[in-house]
């Protein structure tokens, strides 16, 4: 029988992955090496000649194959990192991007200096990322985090429990700001914004493996958008915010809807770390 070492493997499997084109093979192969020995990416280094039992190895086979095919490495490893915080994600549930954190910091620095707002409703929470970082970094808070998908609000219901915020954060099944009994004081959303014509041009990573129902924004990508603009502020109370995650070339257009609905006192495009538009900051 073949001996394969940890240095070996990984060899092996940069190579393969890059006939896949896999975007960053070697890395890749680390961290999902990684998890398949329930160690460290950094223990690696330190265990090159190690040699993998059989077990370890069906393991990390099964992995190189499902990753071969294109799908998302936090599928398989089953979490995604997020404002230092692990969550678990799986099929039902978009997974969480770099852009979702500055919307979240933003958030985070405008109620650390308004400890008014002390009531918020995450629009399509999917894994929760939104509602239960802002649950785990404001401790006053309490946020409603709703989705039409009770598989999604399945994955949310783990990870609030996971990081202990599930007495702060209620969720709830229903579509978009419907569900809302009473008004509170921030909104905020990611929401579907992807034209839908623009889907089938996505990287296989995501067309193939994510739930088109959370990129699918429409035959422009602002249908989901709009809906929010323009029903939002019957559930603000007065001076209340709403946020909302952007695709980066539809600030001209977001800021229309926000103008001609003529429901806020003020509102803000948001550029984010790459200069891109990102967020709507509104203000009833």
């Amino acid at each position: 029988m073949e001996v394969w070492t940890i240095s070996k493997i990984l060899d092996w499997t940069t190579d393969y992955f890059k006939k896949y084109d896999i975007e960053w093979p070697h890395l890749e192969a680390e961290i999902l090496l990684a998890h398949a020995l329930n160690c460290k990416r950094i223990e690696l280094y330190t265990k090159y000649e190690k040699n993998l039992s059989a077990a370890e190895l069906d393991k990390f086979k099964q992995m190189i194959k499902r990753r071969s095919q294109h799908e998302p490495i936090a599928y398989i490893t089953g979490y995604k990192s997020f404002m230092s915080l692990e969550f678990y994600v799986n099929r039902s549930v978009l997974i969480p991007r770099p852009e979702t954190e500055e919307l979240v910091e933003t958030i985070i620095s405008l109620i650390k200096t308004n400890s008014n707002l002390t009531t918020i409703a995450d629009i399509g929470t999917g894994s929760g990322v939104i509602a239960i970082t802002l649950a785990k970094y404001l401790k006053d808070i309490n946020v409603i985090a709703i989705d039409s998908s009770t598989e999604a609000l399945q994955v949310a219901q783990k990870n609030s429990q996971t990081h202990q915020v599930d007495q702060r954060c209620q969720l709830v099944n229903g579509h978009l700001l419907e569900p809302l009994q009473e008004k509170v004081d921030l909104i905020v959303s990611n929401p579907p914004y992807i034209p839908s014509s623009v889907i089938e041009e996505l990287p296989n990573d995501v067309k193939d493996w994510e739930p088109k129902q959370a990129l699918d924004g429409g035959p422009n990508g602002l249908d989901y958008i709009r809906n929010l603009i323009e029903n939002a502020p019957a559930y603000l109370k007065p001076g209340g915010f709403l946020f909302l995650e952007i695709g980066y070339d539809q600030g001209e257009k977001v800021s229309g809807i926000t103008a001609a609905c003529n429901k806020y006192q003020s509102f803000e495009i948001l550029k984010d770390s790459n200069n891109h538009d990102r967020v709507l900051k509104a203000q009833t």
